[in-house]
């Protein structure tokens, strides 16, 4: 009898859940039968991707409008409908308070931290590289927890083809590496 396979969790940052095509992909690999991972999210990514929704509309539209204003919630609420029946939540109340590593200057980026260590995850994926952890043998690890962009959790750990994934070839920007030795 072989032993159930634990399910590979990964934090997904709000850097990979507002390009469409990294939602995109990350989504369809989580929600086949056999998920490829299991995505982790806390009340923070939550607010933060409201947020930061909310900026990219204000500045977008440049003025008060009541219709566009619809249109965000629209789709935001649609995002969240996709994403939380895939999503593994933690809440950050949970979380002691995680040795950050040394040159961590956002501390903004602390609760995305926190939400790898609460779950248990081995992952972070975001694209937010000045905020990873310094390089260790290769790899952004810090207490066991490893740092990668989309592409390289996509492509490096999970050994899929993302541009197959997403069904065309993938936006400028989509293969921003780390310097991960993979």
């Amino acid at each position: 009898m072989t032993a159930p396979s634990v399910p590979l969790l990964a934090v997904v940052d709000i850097s990979v859940l507002v390009p469409v095509w990294s939602r995109f992909v990350l989504q369809r690999l989580a929600v086949r039968p056999a998920p490829a991972f299991v995505p982790v999210w806390s009340e923070w990514i939550i607010a933060e991707t409201w947020r930061v929704r909310s900026w990219r509309w204000f500045v977008r539209a440049s003025r008060a409008d009541l219709a566009e204003w619809r249109r965000l919630s629209r789709a935001s609420n649609a995002m969240l409908r996709h994403l939380l029946p895939v999503m593994v939540l933690v809440s950050l109340r949970e979380a002691a308070d995680a040795a950050l590593w040394p040159s961590l200057s956002d501390e903004a980026d602390a609760p995305i931290w926190r939400t790898a260590v609460v779950a248990g995850a081995r992952y972070v994926v975001s694209q937010n590289l000045a905020d990873f952890p310094p390089l260790d043998d290769g790899r952004h690890v810090y207490d066991g927890i490893e740092y990668l962009t989309a592409i390289e959790f996509i492509e490096d750990v999970l050994g899929e083809n993302a541009a197959l994934d997403f069904g065309s070839p993938l936006p400028h920007g989509a293969m921003v590496r780390s310097g991960r030795i993979h």
